[in-house]
């Protein structure tokens, strides 16, 4: 997973760094929060993506917002990264923005999301079967031992 993880966010921020439109230049931010994520400075980006919330702009504290929810992801802190999640989802909802890297970082967040709940499933459903599994071995060792009994019962 950490390899996907990886190649995603990879993804994510090359997505982000496509050139803005003339008008609405990238704050340091959020360049900042960027090249820190590159470069697996988690905290200094955490720090960067939360001065970038509180910039005034909408579009610009979604693609923070988005960018914590993928630091969260990074360290495995799904229910931080569902509620981020859920703070851009009510954002985008009340002021949707068509930024192009908005929207591929939203589409990469989807993406993230499904393959993190795919792989906590998977890892669910085998940790219930290998607990199955023991529980039939010890079942098993269990009916060996009263055959067992039972044999040499009628040898008597």
């Amino acid at each position: 997973m950490p390899l996907r993880l990886i190649l995603l966010c990879t993804f994510v921020i090359s997505a982000c760094q496509t050139p803005p439109t003339p008008h609405t230049p990238e704050p340091i931010a959020i360049q900042t929060a960027l090249q820190h994520f590159e470069n697996k400075q988690y905290q200094a980006a955490a720090t960067s993506f939360q001065a970038a919330l509180n910039t005034g702009s909408e579009r610009l504290s979604q693609q923070a917002l988005a960018g914590l929810c993928l630091l969260h992801l990074q360290n495995q802190d799904i229910v931080a990264a569902t509620t981020t999640l859920d703070e851009l989802y009510q954002r985008a909802l009340r002021k949707p923005q068509s930024d192009n890297s908005l929207q591929m970082l939203r589409m990469s967040l989807q993406l993230n999301l499904e393959n993190t709940l795919r792989l906590n499933l998977e890892s669910q459903s085998r940790q219930a079967a290998e607990a199955k599994q023991q529980r039939l071995y010890k079942e098993t060792l269990a009916l060996q031992r009263a055959l067992a009994k039972l044999r040499r019962l009628s040898l008597q």
